[in-house]
């Protein structure tokens, strides 16, 4: 009997380590509060599928992204984007590197705060490349089984463009330790342009993720597609 106790102990801390695994990420640019693990990698895959409306065009994105936590508070994320646009040549889209810091644990504060550091490139359409830094201040609030995340960031371009205030927020409910569903919505101020996307979240066990949301844009945002992810965390 105290075997069985000890088991079912176990099993039991081994599922609430599942549940508070990072594969709380949200799956578009709302960046969560919560950090990988001080030396755990995590490893993702995106892939995009879309139109474009201005250009009247079918496309396809590959979106390849590693995050590794540095310390308890401290992890790194970088992500690569290959964009393969209907009748043209497979190309670079984007790249990223973002350092997250956050201020203690979840529920230490009535709001959890953590900031944001990033350095991005990107491939414009007329040939030329983007480059930027963006500063970030995510702010967090969990009541009970749902979650509240706002991100307030400034796109600063090095090279070309005009500096923007971007704005993102997620919710999210853990309807069970399986399945979860929420939205997010973004918009950028400078470019008048944002997107919605409801998603849901598959968490099973051996910290394998599976997401699936789908992005529709708003004002000047022409782009609707939908996004499938799988995540794993060593």
């Amino acid at each position: 009997m105290n075997r069985f106790r000890s088991g079912a102990l176990l099993l039991l801390l081994l599922s609430a380590r599942i549940v508070d695994a990072h594969r709380a990420d949200y799956i578009d640019e709302t960046l969560v509060f919560q950090t990988v693990e001080e030396g755990s990698i995590e490893p993702e895959y995106w892939f995009d599928y879309g139109h474009d409306g201005e250009s009247d065009r079918y496309f396809q994105r590959h979106n390849f992204s590693l995050e590794y936590g540095l310390t308890h508070y401290l992890m790194i994320d970088s992500r690569l984007t290959i964009d393969h646009p209907e009748n043209r040549n497979t190309n670079f889209d984007s790249g990223r590197f973002e350092l997250r810091y956050r201020f203690g644990e979840e529920g230490d504060r009535p709001v959890d705060v953590a900031l944001s550091g990033e350095m991005n490139m990107r491939h414009l359409d007329d040939g030329h490349y983007q480059y930027g830094i963006e500063p970030r201040l995510i702010l967090s609030k969990d009541f009970s089984k749902m979650n509240v995340t706002l991100n307030v960031a400034e796109e600063l371009p090095v090279n070309r463009g005009a500096p923007s205030v971007e704005l993102a927020s997620g919710t999210r409910y853990d309807l069970t330790q399986l399945f979860r569903f929420g939205s997010e919505l973004k918009y950028d101020v400078h470019q008048r342009s944002g997107a919605v996307i409801p998603q849901i979240w598959f968490a099973f066990p051996h910290e394998i993720t599976l997401k699936a949301g789908f992005s529709a844009g708003f004002d000047r945002n022409h782009e609707n597609f939908l996004r499938l992810v799988i995540e794993a965390e060593f």
